[in-house]
């Protein structure tokens, strides 16, 4: 049996448009032509309408199953703080901190995944958001976390990776967090399309990876996977080694028609959606890059852009239909990692 390990992000956003999240969320995705994007679980209220319920237990673990179903070993979260934070304390001169007073409200995907029956089935790893607060009270439950049976580790060492800039004083306060509750410190992950180091250190890394693949001007999956290769190729540079990054797609036209306050896209043509054969395509070209940089790659996994990342184009979950889901991009990626654990 297969030692690797398949992770895929997770960034749930799928809350009620009464919600700061909610509300924008829902409006890039009412529009009727995007309903093959819209998540199995929204409320289709009419032909450009869409909302999200407030999701129980239940509902959080009908979709962890499909993701055990599709073979999924772990989910990686954006891991945002628990608390809400005092806006007169926010540097809103920074786009991404315009939102850190709402950050709570999309957390429950990954509290109810640590509360779930199935968490032992399929676990979990944290994205922090660097350009984000983070408390002490909040790295002192990431720590907790850390020693769950259900969290990721690589030799025993839970991984955490960082997003969004070169933060390595919140490695030092997860480290002083481990010092006082207990635990082996983390396997830390750099994503690189966060911001460069400064000093071009990357000495506090244990691996390098990227959020996601914004590849632009471009008309197909093929060429997508171009860029992808051309990415996982340029962190070489590091000399820290590689987390291969797979990508399931990129298109963010709905936050075009409808701008979101965090962060903006350029209006241009993306790649199309992807076919199975396309998928399975691109899987071939990462496997071949991984076997070509045996030396150079972080054995054993492979991290995905995105379960959820509906908005940009990038999903595995099911989606809505009238019906049942369509398990189309699930039933595909099932495929490409059972392609893998053969071949890897």
């Amino acid at each position: 049996m297969s030692s690797l390990r398949i992770g895929v992000i997770n960034w749930d956003c799928s809350v009620p448009s009464s919600t700061y999240f909610g509300f924008h969320a829902t409006k890039s995705l009412s529009p009727a032509k995007y309903r093959d994007r819209t998540p199995f679980y929204a409320n289709v209220l009419g032909e450009d309408k869409i909302d999200y319920p407030v999701r129980d237990q239940a509902s959080y673990d009908r979709e962890l199953q499909y993701a055990i179903d599709c073979g999924i070993d772990y989910f990686a979260y954006c891991w945002y703080t628990d608390e809400i934070i005092d806006r007169n304390t926010i540097d809103t001169t920074n786009p991404a901190y315009t939102v850190d007073g709402m950050l709570h409200e999309i957390t429950q995907m990954r509290k109810h995944h640590m509360t779930s029956a199935l968490r032992n089935r399929i676990h979990l790893c944290a994205i922090l958001v660097c350009s984000h607060i983070y408390s002490d009270g909040d790295m002192n439950r990431l720590v907790s976390a850390m020693q769950e049976d259900c969290y990721e580790k690589i030799d025993g060492r839970p991984i955490v990776c960082l997003y969004g800039g070169y933060r390595v004083d919140y490695i030092d306060r997860i480290h002083a967090a481990c010092d006082k509750i207990g635990g082996a410190y983390p396997f830390v992950v750099f994503f690189n399309n966060g911001g460069d180091s400064p000093d071009g250190n990357y000495s506090r890394a244990d691996a390098v990876c990227n959020y996601a693949v914004p590849g632009t001007g471009m008309d197909t999956y093929e060429e997508l996977i171009a860029r992808l290769r051309f990415v996982n190729d340029n962190r070489k540079k590091y000399g820290v080694p590689m987390l291969p990054q797979f990508t399931v797609g990129w298109d963010p036209t709905p936050r075009i028609l409808h701008p979101i306050p965090w962060c903006t896209y350029p209006d241009v043509r993306y790649a199309a959606q992807a076919s199975r054969e396309e998928f399975l395509a691109g899987a071939a070209d990462l496997a071949d890059w991984i076997e070509e940089n045996r030396e150079q790659v972080l054995p054993g996994h492979i991290l995905t852009f995105a379960w959820n990342e509906f908005e940009e184009g990038a999903w595995i979950c099911p989606t809505w239909t009238e019906g049942e889901p369509d398990m189309s991009h699930t039933d595909a990626f099932r495929d490409v990692i059972r392609y893998w654990k053969e071949r890897l």
